[in-house]
């Protein structure tokens, strides 16, 4: 499997075995991915999302290369996730996601795992469009989204019960 490495990152696939490790806690992902594990890692969002995860990665192996872990190479720790949703084998385009542990919060970190991220995903000829959503008031995630050069665009935004969805797309190579 292909590393996205980074000056202070390495973003490694997050294999099936990962995936059912994390399941079982934080020593077994230690043991299946040889990282240290951040305690905080993953949140309740991402933990309750993991059967979904397994669930799709049993059913097509090709989702392992869309998803990541982010490892702070300083510390050989796990301190995040990030990847990508839908089937762009098929579809040409893929909705990125992530998330990183509080205490990892506002150091760059996820912006130079999109930089890494989104930089392999150009290099993937199956991709045509990259985009991400987040809520309105995720203003770090904004602020990652802005630094990475995804441009909003307000008119696929959708309002939900929790507040307004807003739709970001990098500009990516046409089919």
């Amino acid at each position: 499997m292909e590393i996205i490495e980074t000056e202070r990152l390495i973003l490694i696939n997050y294999t099936l075995e990962m995936i059912q490790a994390t399941i079982k806690g934080t020593e077994s992902l230690e043991q299946a991915s040889g990282y240290h594990v951040s305690k905080d890692w993953p949140g309740i969002d991402f933990f309750f999302y993991l059967p979904y995860v397994l669930e799709n990665v049993k059913k097509d192996d090709r989702m392992i290369k869309w998803t990541r872990l982010v490892v702070l190479k300083a510390e050989d720790k796990i301190i995040g996730e990030i990847g990508g949703q839908g089937i762009p084998e098929e579809t040409g385009e893929i909705e990125i996601g992530y998330s990183i542990v509080h205490d990892y919060q506002n150091k760059g970190y996820m912006t130079e795992a999109l930089i890494g991220m989104i930089g392999w995903l150009q290099e993937q000829p199956e991709i045509h469009r990259i985009f991400a959503r987040c809520y309105e008031s995720n203003e770090a995630s904004i602020q990652v989204l802005k630094h990475n050069h995804l441009v909003h665009i307000d008119e696929k935004d959708v309002f939900e019960r929790q507040g307004r969805v807003m739709m970001w797309e990098f500009p990516t190579k046409q089919s």
